[in-house]
């Protein structure tokens, strides 16, 4: 039997653990945020919140989800919105990390469209989007258009600030030993640019998930933006949280992913 200070001992020694980077350790700590972001869902919607059109408890959400599992519904709205993630993001990340290196590599260019990528990033794209509705129709053509759009400008930005960021000295080592500006590039630039460029590709799939709900918001016959909108001017809350919790996990699977590829990529560089 193990005695009080012993108890206290492992205590201690297992909180540093669950603060670590382990694969065991990181799976824990998501769990345990998970069930406390259910558990405070439920008692916010159960003892302090009474409007039921602003938040009902977690299980009615759950009953509300398989009721769209089982008619089918969820199915065609997720193929719909999925369809036009995996047409757009990915264009949006190329094209990013093309403007991004252009920028990086000259100066002047990088100077004289600044200011213009700039003004296009702090414009909300999302009140755009009924514009591109208009022009490019209620396909699909108008709902990629808003989320390349809303995703390209974060990988721009990381990638020209990721490819200037690498250490002069390491680059005037390698032009020592007559590096080529590809070799330069390949093994010095780009292997220290990863991790911007991985949490721009981040943030940009945030925004491109916001794009695509917006365009659907607009214009659409399918796909979560138009589910969520036909829930909310039915009152169906319980339906509308179903999708929007649909939405968090997808984000939070990107992220994972991000960063068990930015692990991959770059293995020196350690947890903040």
């Amino acid at each position: 039997m193990l005695m009080p200070s012993a108890k206290k001992a492992q205590n201690f020694r297992f909180f540093p653990w669950l603060g670590g980077s382990t694969r065991g350790a990181s799976t824990l700590r998501l769990v345990l945020s998970m069930i406390l972001f259910v558990v405070l869902w439920h008692v916010l919607a159960a003892y302090v919140i009474n409007n039921r059109l602003l938040v009902v408890p977690p299980l009615e959400v759950a009953r509300a989800f398989g009721e769209e599992v089982s008619t089918g519904a969820f199915n065609e709205h997720f193929a719909t919105t999925g369809i036009e993630l995996l047409i757009a993001f990915p264009l949006a990340v190329l094209g990013g990390l093309l403007i991004g290196a252009i920028l990086a590599g000259s100066k002047p260019i990088r100077q004289t469209l600044d200011p213009i990528l700039t003004a296009l990033y702090s414009v909300p794209i999302v009140a755009l989007a009924p514009l591109f509705i208009a022009g490019l129709g209620f396909g699909i053509s108008s709902k990629i258009a808003v989320v390349i759009l809303m995703a390209i400008f974060p990988v721009i930005t990381s990638t020209d600030a990721g490819l200037r960021s690498a250490d002069s000295d390491l680059i005037e080592t390698a032009h020592s030993f007559r590096a080529t500006r590809w070799q330069v590039l390949k093994t010095v630039t780009l292997p220290h640019s990863v991790p911007f460029i991985i949490s721009g590709v981040r943030v940009a799939f945030a925004r491109a998930l916001v794009g695509v709900i917006v365009a659907e918001f607009f214009g659409a016959v399918a796909g979560f933006g138009y589910v969520i909108s036909a829930a909310a001017q039915q009152y169906q809350t319980a339906r509308l949280l179903a999708y929007v919790v649909v939405l968090g996990i997808i984000g939070l699977l990107a992220s994972i992913l991000l960063t068990a590829l930015e692990r991959k990529l770059a293995p020196w560089k350690e947890d903040a």
